[in-house]
């Protein structure tokens, strides 16, 4: 029996992950993660690490609760350290309560890793600031997830206007919560926000009046705040306003993802997603049994994530043969055991690299499909492949008027071609 670790990665942005979760993470054997965990949060998992998304989304079928409690509970049956990755902070409307309540029936160890709420992220990302002396008193919180439970106070009796109101999960019932607060006394001018993707470089906030806020849902995740200390957003806001901000770029990458600061600190968003987990190869890994196999270092982790979903023991292979770089890497796995790729001969079948003796088989079930790799894809505005593949996974389509590059590892002039196809921020607006 092991221990699960129920873990806050805040609230989108993956630079705001506390020190102790990524500490977590490295060291987990299984990673349960949401729908709202930034995925790049993922990468620093140690290969070989089991990933399972519980994830859920607006208007679709999704896993219950009480199916997520039990898949903490046999995870940590089996393994030492289970991280459990929740959005925002667990305990603020993330039912990490009810995970723990799991746990203890169970008489399984537990610890909670504290992440920043949306509730302060959120809000502060977009220049609001939930209190400002002489403007208001406190703030109040609640969920819109159920207009009949939504928790108000009665302005007639209660003084709301020194208080600012946030609301989660509550943008897709915008409608009749605003009737609900208009009938319960709220000003009707009083200053309100919308913030979409709070914290990403597309964040949007959308402001307006009470009484006629003109806003469309879109099942973007949004945060909803109401009082006078909206009116800060136009002049502390500055993350929305540089030009190529709203821009999304995925970008597959192959054995190391490539530093995109740049792009980023331009307002670009870059969702870093690792070829293995969505170009699996067409193989066929009963034809290795005690073969000898010969390989490059840049497909060592597609190898390796094809032999563990299939359920192929290392044990079974013969001699490998890779590169320095495939030597260091396998060696996370376990193997020290290894010959030089120029010394392979032709006693080697060669794995990803384009020879006539690479395997030909049927298609393995990507790793990661389902979850969140083609809800960003279709956000994109350019999908770069960086990998082994020159084509993108079946099952995934680029929303209308995006584009789709290749560039080579090592993603020289990644920052120069990114930059050229956007042009000067305008015109592929």
């Amino acid at each position: 029996m092991g221990k699960a670790y129920i873990v806050g990665c805040g609230p989108g942005n993956k630079d705001l992950l506390t020190i102790k979760a990524i500490k977590i993470i490295k060291n987990a054997d299984a990673i349960i993660y949401d729908h709202l965990v930034n995925p790049e949060i993922l990468d620093y998992a140690t290969p070989g690490t089991r990933k399972i998304y519980v994830g859920k989304k607006p208007y679709v079928k999704r896993i219950s609760q009480e199916e997520i409690n039990k898949i903490i509970v046999n995870e940590a049956l089996k393994y030492r350290t289970v991280a459990r990755l929740k959005g925002g902070d667990p305990f603020v409307f993330g039912r990490g309560g009810e995970e723990i309540e799991e746990l203890i029936k169970n008489n399984i160890e537990y610890e909670i890793i504290p992440g920043i709420s949306s509730l302060t992220g959120v809000p502060e990302s977009a220049g609001i600031p939930l209190t400002h002396r002489n403007v208001n008193h406190g703030v109040l919180v609640t969920t819109g997830n159920s207009v009949e439970n939504l928790n108000i106070p009665d302005c007639r009796t209660f003084n709301c206007r020194m208080y600012t109101l946030v609301i989660f999960m509550g943008a897709h019932n915008l409608r009749d919560i605003v009737s609900r607060l208009l009938s319960s006394g709220y000003d009707p001018a009083l200053p309100i926000a919308l913030i979409e993707n709070g914290t990403y470089n597309y964040q949007k906030t959308y402001t307006g009046k009470l009484g006629d806020i003109d806003y469309s849902y879109d099942d973007s995740p949004s945060l909803i705040v109401i009082g006078d200390v909206v009116q800060y957003h136009k002049e502390f806001s500055r993350s929305e306003h540089r030009i190529y901000s709203g821009k999304i770029v995925t970008l597959f990458y192959d054995l190391y993802a490539p530093d995109t600061d740049d792009l980023e600190n331009e307002g670009i968003t870059v969702f870093k997603i690792r070829c293995a987990d969505v170009f699996p190869g067409n193989m066929q890994t009963a034809q290795l049994y005690r073969k000898n196999i010969a390989f490059y270092g840049c497909y060592t982790n597609m190898l390796m994530d094809i032999l563990r979903s299939s359920g192929f023991d290392l044990r079974w292979l013969g001699k490998i043969a890779t590169d320095s770089t495939g030597k260091a890497l396998l060696q996370s796995y376990g193997i020290f055991d290894t010959t030089d790729i120029s010394e392979s001969g032709n006693d080697y079948t060669w794995i990803g690299s384009g020879k006539e003796k690479e395997l030909q088989a049927v298609k393995v079930k990507p790793l990661e499909m389902g979850s969140y790799i083609d809800d960003y894809v279709k956000k994109s505005d350019l999908v770069i492949i960086g990998g082994q593949s020159d084509t993108l996974p079946e099952g995934i389509e680029v929303k209308d008027g995006a584009g789709v590059i290749r560039i080579e590892y090592p993603y020289e002039g990644l920052y120069s071609k990114v930059m050229s196809y956007f042009g000067d921020g305008d015109e592929k607006n």
